[in-house]
């Protein structure tokens, strides 16, 4: 019994980590429901890696059974939470870029807006999700400075001047982004002339396939005549010498 309060004192002291999210959680209570729906799949997860971790066996036997039997669900949700940092790492840093360049181009067209703002709902969303896996390892200060879905009028007024400040180095985004463009349409154009030549490729092949093919008719029909003059010309020389035998039996026999 004593043991066993050890064990679990021990437990509790290495997950005190665990432990103390309850307290984050209740420091913050302002959350969406998609986050508190993704904040209780991160919390299961962990619960389910730490519930493998730390059943124990009562013999060496038994641990090692369990060990291998258990390890390789273990690397699958490590291998899970690996993908979603890196995910969360890779995204997070294309936003910050994706906004910086947003805040130099003040003067792009309603339009362009429109047409961006599709694909940029779509990569919001899925950083969102992956973001907020790991946002309680953040500071609470870092997450206000990076909070751009609803900025405060002061951040807004602040946003504003920092793009009149920084209005002369649009030109330079507005050149890379046409230089983009230009490299699309160029690799297009690339793909369609490399299509075209494979269908000219193509084309030729079956040109040279139909060609063997009929090659291969007019060598099948020379061949069977060619067996068909054999055979006449064997069976003509056999008619020959039946009648030369004949002739010679004749002359060989004696005249009464």
């Amino acid at each position: 019994m004593v043991e066993l309060k050890k064990q679990q004192q021990q437990k509790e002291s290495s997950n005190w980590w665990w432990f103390d999210r309850l307290s984050l959680s209740n420091s913050n209570q302002k959350r969406s429901t998609w986050l508190q729906s993704t904040l209780s799949d991160l919390d299961e997860k962990t619960k389910a890696m730490l519930k493998l971790i730390e059943e124990d066996g009562d013999t060496f036997s038994q641990r090692a059974e369990m060990y291998y039997k258990k390890r390789p669900e273990l690397i699958s949700m490590v291998e899970e939470f690996y993908r979603t940092h890196r995910s969360l790492a890779e995204r997070y840093e294309q936003f910050k870029s994706e906004s910086g360049t947003r805040l130099i181009t003040p003067w792009a067209s309603p339009l362009s807006m429109t047409k961006c703002r599709p694909e940029k709902l779509m990569s919001l969303s899925s950083m969102e999700k992956s973001y907020d896996i790991y946002s309680e390892t953040y500071d609470t200060e870092e997450l206000e400075e990076s909070d751009i879905e609803d900025p405060e009028p002061e951040e807004v007024q602040y946003n504003k001047e920092m793009v009149k400040k920084e209005a002369p180095s649009g030109d330079d985004g507005n050149s890379q982004v046409i230089k983009l463009m230009e490299e699309v349409e160029k690799l297009r154009e690339e793909n369609r002339t490399q299509k075209e030549q494979l269908m000219e490729k193509d084309e030729e092949k079956r040109d040279v396939i139909r060609q063997l093919s009929l090659g291969m008719d007019l060598l099948r029909d020379e061949n069977a005549e060619l067996r068909k003059r054999v055979i006449k010309d064997s069976s003509a020389k056999r008619q020959n010498h039946f009648e030369v035998n004949k002739l010679d039996v004749f002359w060989r026999r004696p005249l009464n």
